[in-house]
């Protein structure tokens, strides 16, 4: 243990840089990996709110999304 503290004593000048690059290194893969790609998508689906029927019929639906943001800050 004292000879790897020995030796990061005397490369301590290179420790602060090379841990800024395996930082900016982790980063760069964390957000290009492409799971995290797929989740943030820029197409938005939007709902249906009408739809031509042949014959006579009514439905009732509820917006739950409604008041979200509030929800979101919670």
């Amino acid at each position: 243990m004292s000879k790897l503290k020995t030796v990061l004593m005397k490369h301590r000048r290179y420790l602060g840089p090379a841990a800024l690059v395996l930082a900016v290194a982790a980063i760069f893969w964390v957000v290009n990996s492409p799971d995290i790609v797929g989740v943030s998508a820029a197409s938005k689906e939007l709902p249906i709110y009408s739809v031509q029927r042949d014959n006579k019929a009514v439905s009732l639906t509820f917006d739950a999304a409604w008041g979200d943001v509030r929800v979101r800050q919670l």
